[in-house]
């Protein structure tokens, strides 16, 4: 057992002290998607965590999948939103470079909270050991805390197709909530089969791929550590121009601007 094992073995077995058991589905009151409005609930206040840690399998093979970081990232976070009860966020994911370049930093770790995204100041390996992030961005790749991702319990689930982000306004008792494994059980890499060798993310299907990233406009509900519920809608990975013309025209101007992005989100009651 190497020395990053040790360490996660440890690091669980503090932190399962004194916690909860698991609890199911938190804050689901029935009914499904329903017609109009926000979902609002964006002051609502974070509960205790309903789940322990629990131990990242696949660290060495995430790693190097991963192309994980110990600069952190330190790009941008920015409310853009206008409309009372939920919130469009741009957010720096390039990595720390531009182009075909490499990314130089982390992933942004940021967690939801009633004001806004948060950062979340950490390395890759850090993220491993650590409950309070919510969802990683860099590039392309956005993945939760959960799984072989992160020892918390965040989850994510697909509304059906052609939902609308207005039209999420309860949590729908039928949406299967799933947490991250990307990862076979000998650790090797599931695809998401976008062509790119991308790994197979919970919200993998929100691009797809021809000659630039395209918005598929899926919505997704995200079912936090502490119960409460989230819907998002990444509405972009280029600058306002550049998406237009990927959506519209399945191209793109030089240069690219990859890893501006943008999700809508809000609380779900």
């Amino acid at each position: 057992m190497n020395t990053r094992h040790l360490i996660l073995a440890a690091f669980v077995a503090l932190s399962a002290c004194g916690q909860m058991p698991p609890k199911p589905d938190a804050g689901v009151t029935g009914g499904g998607t329903g017609g109009g409005g926000t979902g609002g609930g964006s002051g609502m206040d974070a509960g205790p965590e309903v789940c322990a840690a629990t131990p990242v399998s696949c660290s060495d093979e995430a790693a190097a999948a991963l192309s994980y970081k110990s600069n952190l990232a330190t790009g941008a976070i920015t409310e853009e939103g206008t409309t009372a009860g939920e919130f469009t966020t741009y957010i720096d994911a390039t990595g720390g470079s531009t182009g075909l370049s490499a990314p130089v930093t982390s992933y942004t770790y940021v967690k939801f909270t009633p004001t806004g995204l948060a950062r979340v100041d950490l390395s890759d390996e850090q993220a491993e050991l650590d409950t309070t992030w919510d969802i990683a961005l860099r590039r392309y790749h956005v993945r939760l805390n959960s799984g072989v991702s992160g020892p918390s319990c965040v989850q994510g689930a697909r509304t059906p197709d052609g939902t609308t982000f207005e039209a999420v306004t309860t949590v729908d008792t039928n949406l299967v909530f799933s947490s991250e494994r990307y990862f076979t059980e000998s650790c090797s890499v599931i695809d998401d089969g976008s062509g790119i060798g991308a790994p197979a993310y919970v919200l993998s299907s929100f691009w797809s791929y021809g000659s630039c990233v395209k918005m598929s406009g899926n919505v997704f509900v995200l079912k936090l550590a502490d119960g409460r519920h989230v819907k998002l809608e990444v509405k972009s990975y280029y600058p306002p121009e550049n998406q237009a013309l990927c959506q519209t025209e399945n191209r793109i101007n030089s240069p690219s601007g990859a890893g501006a992005v943008r999700v809508r989100w809000a609380f779900l009651p």
